[in-house]
């Protein structure tokens, strides 16, 4: 059994997308890095990481957790998660419209060739009906 008595866990970013609550148990999405007591931990070392969290008074107990290897993993993640029809469609068009990126994406969506099925649709359609309130 590995002894990580010497290792510490350094938050650089704590995304508050708290997940899968259970009594004092909860799914954190952080960008962290395990470093050696002593060592300065490196902003451009930390990766992003998924896992869930004990909270006691004395202060977080770790527990399992996952981190991405990759820049490109978590994206793939949030892909592949909702490929197979995870998250509720309205909340995800709903956050993915405040992005910046997302009416250049919008107008540009049909122009690539190995997207779709071939079917030509106009993204800003899924804006039509939508309270500004829910835009903002």
């Amino acid at each position: 059994m590995a002894d990580f008595s010497n290792i510490q866990y350094h938050v650089f970013e704590d995304y508050d997308i708290p997940f899968d609550e259970k009594g004092s148990t909860v799914g954190t999405v952080r960008k962290v890095q395990w470093v050696k007591i002593g060592v300065e931990p490196d902003p451009e070392k930390a990766k992003l990481e998924i896992r869930h969290v004990t909270i006691k008074e004395e202060g977080e107990i770790m527990g399992k957790g996952y981190s991405f290897s990759t820049p490109e993993g978590p994206n793939e993640l949030v892909h592949g998660l909702i490929k197979i029809g995870y998250g509720d469609t309205k909340e995800i068009l709903r956050e993915v419209r405040r992005r910046e990126d997302f009416l250049e994406a919008a107008k540009t969506i049909n122009e690539d060739p190995d997207e779709g099925d071939g079917e030509v649709f106009d993204m800003r359609d899924l804006l039509i009906g939508m309270d500004d309130d829910e835009v903002a």
